[in-house]
């Protein structure tokens, strides 16, 4: 059910009990006044009387558990004004009274003056004891959860009082009940996290409460002289005394703690100042990526947690030896003269922890120092992957750095050598971005470099599948049409891969298309293209090449294989398929004239209807599975057997899937698969 709804329901029930009370009591002032005998009031009017506290105990109960924040001033401003606006309501009721005339009257407004001091005060008491319950569990613990169940119980039994207790009870229970109030009253923990404003402020307007506190007393005690309210049972209403004397016991506590509290609350303030300034000081280390940066911050908030003026950082240079980065009002001269040629800065990092000298003149190893500095605190800066340097600071006063400046300065220090850390780790995940960056553009280049069409009609179809292992490859395959039904066709694999790899590739490209127009034989070809590639790519790479000339007129083909994987040749008419395993090495591995001795004749094919040739690299053969077994040749012709009949796409792509589904991932090396059916 929602809460709102739950409470108004207990606000209109509170609103009816009271209403009934003024009635009673307006019925038994009426009744006195009129000589009839006795009043209108008995155990009827104790039970509504019961009732009326105990919903209000409830609705206010559950208003001021959902109080979330402890916004000290604001909850104790609403009180008072709870307070005041009761006080006002019984002066304006007081003066009402006395400008009365008759008796009707004047008893009718005794009657409505004893109901709104009633109700005021209750109100305000249960307000003030429920919202010091916030204050007291703040923050919540067991035994202060049992001490405050207790009180409750107190109250329970006030209101059994009202029915049988005889009056010595009621009189002994109050000892053991201000004991427990004066118990309670102790916590008053939220003191602590307020500035001296705010403690200034909480103390006026517990003073102020504790004068309603007073006002409502000198309220309470005219009430027998207007309604004989021993009568009326109230002099058993034992429970709103109980909360008066709690609510007077802890605003009294408070003010005490408030004011002993006030003299510390600078000192409070400076700290809670300093630990802002480090949050800041940490935030702006962690954010920036500049090593300057880091460093100037780091050494300024060295200086302001030591409160001196002089300081400089030291850096370890790849050499190993330190190097002054930053300096702040202090000359090299003066550092020299410090140091005295101690490697402190080695020292420190590999300690790993600081080096505090609380007088140069006293220490052994310093005394020599004629600086005007007599105080060093050495810091090391480092992370867990890498030792820095380490900060200084110095002061011409002994003894000026305090065990808590060596443990803020050591932190600032640490949060410094991860910022660094940091920072080199991003400014090499910036410079890994823009190498990708550049791969992404040199693979878009790349693939610019490889046809775009092949050629398809009713005498050639040609087509490629190609992917490279990563951004870019060596992987190369192209197609020129020197005339009508004349193809020059090309596949290669540069050794290694990446980026090397894919610039000999392009080298690759450039002697292709300039040997392309010579219109050499296929034998003179791939000699020239040998000493062409052995010019210009550096030592150590090769390049393994499957170079033909196909004449769809003469159903001719001429192939020579320099190192290349063996292809694979289907002849329709036989149903028959062989793999062509004659060749040459590959280009780049013999550099010099001898190579040309090495390249045997083209072999020649001649093609019929349905032949096709089956051309690829290296990457698709090399595929291995989880036991490291490679795809192999056996796999590769099983598979080009099976799909001997189908479009070249459909056994390109075969070859590709079966490879994958072998490895079980992506291939490790670039690879490339040419299909050329004859029509």
């Amino acid at each position: 059910m929602n809460p709102r709804f739950i409470n108004g329901i207990l606000t209109v029930i509170s609103v009816l009990l009271w209403l009934t009370l003024m009635a009673i009591h307006a019925s038994a002032a009426l009744s006195i006044a009129g000589e009839t005998g006795q009043p209108n009031a008995g155990i009827e009017y104790r039970v509504v009387l019961i009732a009326f506290v105990v919903v209000n105990m409830i609705l206010l109960g559950r208003i001021y558990s959902n109080i979330d924040s402890l916004n000290v001033s604001t909850l104790l401003w609403r009180l008072f004004m709870i307070g005041m606006v009761g006080i006002v309501l019984i002066l304006v009721i007081t003066l009402s009274n006395r400008v009365t005339t008759g008796w009707f009257l004047r008893e009718l407004m005794a009657s409505i003056y004893f109901s709104i001091t009633l109700y005021a005060m209750l109100m305000f008491f249960l307000s003030a004891f429920f919202l010091f319950r916030r204050f007291i569990l703040y923050p919540r613990t067991r035994r202060k959860l049992i001490l405050w169940g207790i009180l409750m119980g107190f109250l329970v039994m006030a209101l059994v009082y009202n029915f049988v207790a005889p009056p010595g009870l009621v009189i002994a229970s109050y000892v053991p009940f201000v004991i427990l109030s004066l118990i309670l009253s102790s916590y008053v923990r939220w003191i602590s996290h307020l500035n001296f404003n705010q403690k200034l402020r909480a103390l006026g307007l517990f003073m102020l409460i504790i004068l309603i506190m007073v006002a409502y007393f000198i309220a309470a005690r005219r009430l027998p002289e207007q309604l004989g309210i021993d009568m009326l049972g109230l002099g058993r209403f034992e429970v709103l005394g109980f909360i008066m004397v709690f609510s007077l016991s802890y605003s009294i506590f408070s003010v005490l703690a408030l004011f002993f509290n006030l003299p510390t609350s600078s000192i409070f303030e400076r700290e809670s100042f300093e630990i802002a300034s480090y949050a800041r000081i940490n935030q702006a280390i962690q954010s920036n990526l500049d090593f300057t940066d880091i460093l100037n911050t780091l050494l300024d908030a060295g200086l302001m947690t030591a409160n001196c003026k002089s300081g400089w950082i030291e850096m370890m240079t790849p050499t190993g030896e330190p190097e002054i980065r930053i300096r702040k009002r202090i000359s090299p001269g003066d550092i020299r003269e410090i140091k005295q040629e101690h490697q402190l800065t080695q020292k420190t990092l590999s300690d790993r922890k600081a080096f505090l000298i609380k007088n140069t003149r006293a220490h052994r190893a310093f005394r020599a120092n004629t600086s005007r500095y007599r105080s060093l605190l050495c810091v090391p800066i480092f992370s867990n992957n890498h030792a820095y340097g380490a900060v200084y600071v110095v002061s011409e006063l002994v003894n000026v750095f305090e065990e808590v400046t060596v443990r803020s300065l050591s932190t600032y220090a640490e949060q410094a050598g991860i910022a660094l850390e940091n920072a080199h780790l991003i400014k090499n995940s910036i410079e890994l971005e823009r190498y990708q960056e550049q791969l992404k553009i040199a693979k878009e280049v790349q693939n610019q470099l490889l046809p775009r069409h092949l050629p398809v009609d009713d005498k050639i179809e040609i087509v490629a599948l190609s992917e490279n292992a990563q951004e870019v490859g060596g992987d190369y395959y192209d197609v020129v049409t020197l005339r009508p039904g004349l193809y020059q066709v090309a596949i290669g694999d540069v050794s290694g891969k990446g980026t090397t790899a894919a610039f000999h590739m392009a080298e690759l490209k450039g002697v292709f298309h300039a040997l392309s127009h010579l219109e050499l034989g296929v034998q003179a070809w791939v000699g020239y293209a040998n000493r062409a590639l052995s010019a210009c790519m550096q030592k150590g790479f090769f390049v393994t090449l499957t170079y033909l000339i196909i004449d769809t007129e003469t159903r001719r083909a001429e192939l020579v294989r320099a190192g290349h994987c063996p292809a694979f040749w289907y002849r329709a008419g036989e149903d028959m398929l062989e793999q062509l395993r004659e060749g040459a090495p590959g280009l780049g591995i013999v550099r010099n004239a001898s190579y040309d001795k090495l390249v045997p004749p083209p072999e020649v094919l001649t093609f019929a209807p349905g032949d096709c040739l089956i051309l690829y690299t290296d990457g698709i053969l090399e595929a291995r599975n989880e036991a490291k077994e490679e795809f192999g040749y056996a796999r590769m012709h099983e598979i080009i057997h099976r799909h001997r009949k189908d479009p070249p796409r459909e056994i390109a792509a075969a070859i590709v899937h079966s490879a994958k589904a072998f490895a079980r991932s992506a291939l490790q090396d670039d690879y490339t698969v040419l299909v050329i059916r004859f029509g």
